[in-house]
Order: C-alpha cells, then structure tokens, then sequence
C-alpha cells in the first residue's frame, strides 16, 4: 500500500488492526533490557510491539483495554508494551541495526520483500504450520511474505482482512444521469468503455461535476496505477533469465497511460484539482463533487464515520474490466517478527499475532464497535477458507453496520494482482507518480517517452542493485 495514503488516514486503512489489537499493552519508558529484567523477575514474557495507538483516541484505547484483558486471560505470563513508533523502511533499518526494533513488527505489504532477503523476519514456518488454522488459511494472502516455500509473517486479517482496490460510486448521481439497470438500480461500469461513457454522462462542468476523481498526489498517483496497467495487460517487475527487470514501458503499460491522459484532455472527465490526495477525495465524493473514485472498502470508516455521509447512497463495485480483463489490487499489512528474539520468546510473539484470529476476539472487536457507533463489516478478502470465514461471518453479521458484499469479494479473488516486491515505494513516488501527473498536467506530454525514461532510470537505480 501506498505509505502516504496510509499513514495520512491512520486508523482506517489496513494498520488499523495491528494498532487496534497490538497496541493494547502498557506504555513504558524503561529500556527494553530492564523492563525484561524486572518482568523476568515475575515469571513474565514481554512482547513489545509498534503501532501504538496515540493519545487522545479514546474509542480504539477502550477496545485495546479490553483485547488486553481477554489476551491476558489466556496467557497470564505475558505482559505486552508497545511503541507509538510506525514503521518506515528507514526507522526499521536503523533500529534493527541499534537492537531497538520491537518484537513484533507490523509493516506494509510493499516491504515484505526487501525485509525477508535482508533476513531481518523471523521464520516462522513451522509456527505457521503447527497453528490449528493453518488448514483454513487462504494461501493467496501469504504471498507476499512468501520465499521458497518458507513463511516469514501472516497478514493483519480477524475482522480486517486483505484490501482489495474498488470503484466507489455515487448511487444518486448514477440515477440522476439515468446510468440504471432494467430495475431502475444505479449500474456501475464492467469496462473501460463503459466507466468512459459514464464519467462523461456524470460530469456537469457548470455545477462543479466531475464524473472521477483520480488520485493525482505523488507516491498515491503511482499506486493507483497499477491498476490501470493490470487491466491493460501490462506489469512492472518481472523475474527475466534469473534477473529482475522493469517492464512498465511496455505497449500494454502505454496504452494505459494514454488512456488516464484521454481521461484528462481528450474527455474531460477528471476534478479540477488534478494532484489530490484521497483526503482530498474523501471530502469531494462526500462533497458530491466527484461520482466515482478508486477507493478500497475500509475508506467508508472516513466517508461515513469521519465526514458523515450517508452509506446507503455509497455503491461499491468492482474495477471495470480494461483490454485485457479484470484486474484488482490485493495489499494491506502485515505482522513479522524480529529475527533476533529470544527463542522463548518467539512462540508468545506468535501467539500474541494469532490471538487476532481468534472468534473471541473478533466477537468483542465487533461488540465494542458497535456500541462506539463505528463502522463494522465493511467489505475484506477473506483470510480463511469458507469453513472458518464463515463462523467469523456468522460473528460480523451480529453486529454488522454495512451491507454484506460476499459476491463482490469473492469475485474480486478471481482478479488479484499483488503489489510489485522490489522498492515499490521508491517505484510509486520518484517514477510512476512523475509519468501520471505529467500526462494530466501537461497536453503534450508523451506516454511512451515518460514510461522508456522511468523504466530505463528505475532499472539502473534499484533492480540492477538487487
């Protein structure tokens, strides 16, 4: 995911569950050895973990005093305390390298790859594997902590899940300009053509319409891309004679490029201001200033809880389908742990990581986000097989505040395409971001010369490091 976007809307993307469950410890300023010395002392094991919530989030400390309690029930021995610290690859690097990094480490899905070959997770194979839902998981989830059959992490998921990229659609603008099915329901787009046609039905220059509203800002340009590229055929990094190379130059990665220029100069279907953040989006699609927008389902926490609109006129759909079909980002969070734990350790860090999965869990998160009156059930690509998923679905249901979509995600599993492994950060900001936003801000900007240069410059900087 994209770094920015996530920590921008922290709480409501893909970290939330990791802050929302991990965080629930105790907050010390003691070094890390002495406050295992002194807990040693009781017969205590401490798991230190980042994503600490902040200060002044009284709702999500509530619910992490309470998942403390119940984990503490289960495993009195443990004591668990956390740092505000987030990751970055840089902070990570630096308290590896100084013994500071905490024991568990939630990180971005885009990282997982560099962190692994670095050897800075912990195998956690045969945990993974002796686990008793072990059997249930879906194994397209673990990829990105993945290597030669060896498992280094397990995703975020309980509730949460893996995000999957959708179109978000105005239901009301969408009856308003007569973009209906036979039954008079608002019909999203199934193709390029038809998301063509109607974001030019759906834009109203005069009342300040726009009939989409792309994310323009840099890194967040280049993530939403990806997108646009995997429904036209096209890829980014590819494994070729045993060395990895840039392929985003290629026609297919063209062509879309030429397609979100068209959107801008030759149609004119795009928000005036073209480098918007996704708060900038939030705010214009709750505004009814933009009918539809790239958004992955946890963003209804910001439109419904946070800007107050009304979900009932939210539709979710899947991305349209471009020259070469579907296709749909799959990303999110992940768990790893420090591969310098102490072996006694490492087995409560690994429970402390699962206890999330666990039905008791997730039965008191939904509770406690009921009653908090905040959003519960929004649509996730499940983790588990339909055996287990479904005694969670049973759970979510009770408490439910959001339409159910199961059909919608489990079409979405047909389509996934996982975010490049090698510096995608690097790869989104400094060079796919600068080929988008010059195709928008400038009429005679050439795709194929932009995506050759990036391709070119991209390769030599990073993948030719590898």
């Amino acid at each position: 995911m994209f770094r920015n976007c996530i920590i921008k809307i922290a709480g409501i993307a893909a970290f939330a569950a990791i802050t929302l469950f991990l965080a629930c410890g105790t907050r010390s300023d003691e070094s890390p050895q002495r406050s295992e010395e002194k807990a040693a002392k009781r017969g205590q094991i401490v798991i230190r973990v980042n994503n600490g919530a902040q200060e002044g989030d009284e709702k999500r400390l509530e619910e992490q005093r309470r998942v403390n309690a119940l984990f503490q029930s289960h495993y009195p021995n443990a004591r668990i305390e956390f740092s505000t610290w987030q990751f970055t690859p840089e902070t990570f690097l630096t308290r590896m390298a100084g013994g500071t990094c905490t024991d568990i480490v939630g990180l971005f899905a885009t990282e997982c790859a560099i962190v692994i070959e670095k050897g800075l997770a912990l195998d956690v194979t045969e945990y993974v594997k002796n686990w008793d839902k072990y059997k249930y998981l879906n194994k397209k989830v673990l990829e990105p902590l993945t290597r030669e059959g060896r498992i280094y992490g397990l995703p975020v998921g309980g509730v949460l899940g893996c995000y999957v990229m959708n179109l978000f659609y105005n239901k009301q603008m969408f009856r308003d300009a007569g973009i209906v099915d036979q039954h008079g329901n608002p019909k999203p787009p199934d193709t390029w053509e038809e998301f063509l046609a109607d974001a030019q039905k759906l834009t109203n220059r005069e009342k300040g319409v726009a009939g989409f509203g792309i994310l323009g800002q840099t890194g967040g340009a280049g993530w939403h891309f990806l997108n646009w590229v995997w429904q036209a055929g096209g890829d980014f990094e590819q494994e070729i004679n045993g060395k990895w190379t840039a392929v985003f130059d290629s026609p297919e990665a063209i062509a879309a490029l030429q397609f979100i220029k068209d959107l801008r100069w030759k149609y004119d279907v795009l928000q005036q201001d073209l480098l918007a953040s996704n708060d900038d989006l939030f705010e214009q699609f709750a505004a009814e200033r933009i009918a539809m927008a790239l958004f992955t389902p946890e963003y209804l926490v910001y439109l419904v809880e946070k800007l107050g609109y009304p979900i009932e006129n939210i539709g979710i759909a899947l991305l349209p389908a471009g020259p070469a079909g579907r296709a749909n980002q799959m990303g999110g969070a992940y768990s790893i742990i420090n591969p310098n734990i102490a072996p006694e350790k490492a087995q409560m860090a690994f429970n402390l990581i699962v206890f999330d999965y666990e039905l008791d869990t997730i039965e008191l998160k939904c509770r406690t986000q009921a009653e908090q009156g905040r959003i519960v059930g929004h649509p996730v690509l499940p983790v588990f097989s339909e055996e287990y998923q479904s005694k969670i679905d049973i759970i979510v249901d009770k408490y439910r505040t959001v339409p159910a979509m199961p059909e919608l995600m489990r079409e979405a599993s047909k389509h996934l395409h996982s975010e490049p492994p090698y510096f995608a950060q690097q790869l989104y900001d400094e060079f796919l971001s600068i080929a988008v936003q010059a195709v928008l801000t400038d009429k005679n900007a050439d795709p194929a010369t932009l995506l050759h240069r990036a391709a070119r410059d991209f390769q030599k900087r990073f993948l030719d490091q590898l």
